[in-house]
């Protein structure tokens, strides 16, 4: 069996990184990459089985870390069930808002794919699967914690309009310090949503 070449690996990754970033993935060419990197389409597949694979590998490490990142957040994010509950999601909100951001400028090249460039991939959706993901536990959370007259439908449009924040930003700002000024101020407008929330599920609850 011949042995596979390693030192390939690098520009092959590199070219992929090069085009998927300036196509997307759909526009993306396997043949392309192979020209970018100096190896034969043969050498790629030998290495990843499709070009789904090949983006995959290249979202690999900012996917692994966002997944860890949202189980640590998911237990502070839930932890308070005491009266002033808008207070405590606030905090928990801002500390979430900036871990994020650190993450994505940690990563930013593999986020602007994720976020940007992923249409026709199978991560295409992976984002709004978070989203979702948060919209559930959400609901359960405050099933959990009395808000029985709260609106779901206004729960998950605020919490869908919060992490879309951060595809805005991803998309438009390339510079860390500025998208922290932009996210505080969009999160100041996120939890003026929140308190609208509050305030319906409270008049909801003097209705009754």
């Amino acid at each position: 069996m011949a042995l596979r070449d390693h030192t390939l690996d690098n520009k092959i990754i590199t070219a992929a990184r090069q085009e998927f970033s300036a196509k997307g993935y759909s526009s993306a060419s396997l043949r392309k990459i192979a020209e970018k990197a100096g190896v034969t389409v043969g050498a790629i597949q030998t290495r990843y089985k499709s070009k789904d694979e090949l983006f995959g590998c290249l979202l690999e490490p900012l996917l692994r870390e966002i997944e860890a990142l949202f189980q640590n957040t998911k237990a502070e994010y839930y932890a308070s069930t005491d009266a002033d509950l808008l207070t405590a999601l606030k905090v928990s909100m801002q500390h979430e808002s900036a871990a994020i951001l650190h993450l994505i400028f940690d990563h930013y090249e593999e986020a602007v794919l994720l976020l940007c460039r992923s249409t026709g991939s199978s991560f295409e959706h992976y984002f709004e699967g978070i989203v979702q993901s948060k919209i559930k536990e959400s609901i359960v959370f405050f099933r959990n914690s009395g808000f029985t007259g709260m609106d779901e439908k206004l729960l998950g449009l605020l919490i869908s309009a919060q992490f879309d924040s951060y595809r805005r930003i991803v998309s438009e700002c390339t510079d860390r310090k500025a998208a922290e000024t932009y996210m505080d101020a969009l999160m100041a407008y996120h939890i003026g949503g929140w308190s609208a929330f509050f305030e319906s599920v409270n008049k909801s609850r003097e209705d009754k």
